[in-house]
């Protein structure tokens, strides 16, 4: 089957050479942060609200970490701003019950029903 078919690919193996892994998939330390990222991610994908709109808190978010004076900044953490463009996003919205993407919340497993 030649022009149909990268002449590379040998099925026995395995994964076409185009296919390198996931490189570009979301690197987390900690559980919470993978749950962050899901939630703004299915809130979005569900339809709750444009991704721009999110990406916007977050650019936000990180704008005034960075406008705060260097004794105020704190440690660079990329999921601090995530979680406060999120909790910003959800709060106003009105998506979930108040204080749902809060800090005691991230290590601790604790669970909510609305």
């Amino acid at each position: 089957m030649s022009g149909d078919h990268d002449d590379d690919f040998d099925p026995e193996a395995g994964f076409h050479p185009s296919c390198v892994g996931d490189v570009g998939r979301p690197d987390f330390d900690a559980p919470w942060q993978r749950r962050a990222f899901g939630l703004a991610v299915a809130l979005s994908e569900f339809g709750h609200y444009p991704w721009e709109e999110f990406q916007q808190r977050l650019i936000g978010a990180i704008g005034a970490w960075q406008d705060a004076p260097s004794d105020a900044e704190g440690r660079w953490e990329y999921y601090e701003h995530w979680v406060a463009a999120l909790s910003g996003l959800v709060d106003d919205r009105g998506l979930l019950e108040p204080g749902y993407v809060m800090p005691e919340d991230r290590e601790g497993g604790v669970t909510h029903a609305r």
